[in-house]
């Protein structure tokens, strides 16, 4: 599963994820992000009359008959969707289908137990060494006023797999267009959500901040406190 993720270098993304239209402007909490949580706003970029637009959108998909007023929900959170039973909803058939959608990040959170069971699993960050923007695949959806989205999770890469038995796929930027493209059908698309490489990615254990949250801030990412570690 993917319960957080980062974004600290939002500055890259129009460029990194060829967004031709930004309809973010104007959004005061457009900001770096250190802890990205379910049912927050964060960036995605779908197609708009043919080109690549950046909306922000809340992470937990909520489909069109689970909306309630003031942008609530009267569905369980979808912040994940598993590659291999994607079939299995129609919420999920129906965005593979029309609805797809890069997920800007350039880091995602898993947390592992240590040998004492009764402590808090331990967060680690997975990223790029090169600290570079990179692209979930997602599904997104609209319902009334309220759009959403949910990340698409697979079998681990051997990186994350002493950590985790999920992670997010990711996209190569060759894949992009592909993805994004309502010609391409849902077949072909589900052949685009393979294992992500662990070449290039580096993984750092981080402060138990991350727990939490309301805290986003660059002391989420900071070395733990050697003491539970």
């Amino acid at each position: 599963m993917c319960g957080r993720y980062t974004l600290t270098n939002q500055k890259d993304v129009v460029e990194a994820l060829e967004v031709a239209l930004d309809l973010t402007a104007g959004n005061a909490w457009w900001k770096p992000r250190y802890n990205v949580a379910p049912t927050q706003p964060a960036p995605v970029v779908v197609m708009q009359g043919g080109v690549r637009a950046l909306e922000m959108m809340r992470w937990g998909l909520v489909p069109h008959w689970g909306a309630e007023p003031g942008g609530k929900s009267s569905t369980p959170l979808m912040i994940n969707a598993r590659v291999e039973s994607v079939n299995a909803k129609q919420v999920y058939r129906e965005g593979m289908a029309r609805k797809r959608c890069l997920v800007a990040a350039d880091g995602f959170i898993e947390w592992a137990r240590g040998a004492d069971k009764k402590a808090k699993p331990r967060p680690y960050w997975f990223h790029p060494e090169d600290g570079g923007v990179i692209a979930f695949a997602g599904l997104w959806t609209r319902a009334g006023e309220l759009s959403s989205f949910t990340i698409l999770t697979g079998a681990p890469n051997p990186l994350v797999s002493p950590i985790h038995d999920r992670m997010p796929v990711i996209l190569a930027p060759a894949q992009y267009a592909a993805w994004l493209d309502p010609a391409v059908d849902a077949e072909a698309a589900r052949a685009l959500l393979t294992v992500p490489l662990a070449e290039g990615w580096r993984v750092e254990p981080v402060s138990l901040r991350v727990n939490t949250a309301a805290n986003d801030d660059p002391a989420c990412l900071e070395p733990p406190d050697p003491r539970l570690f």
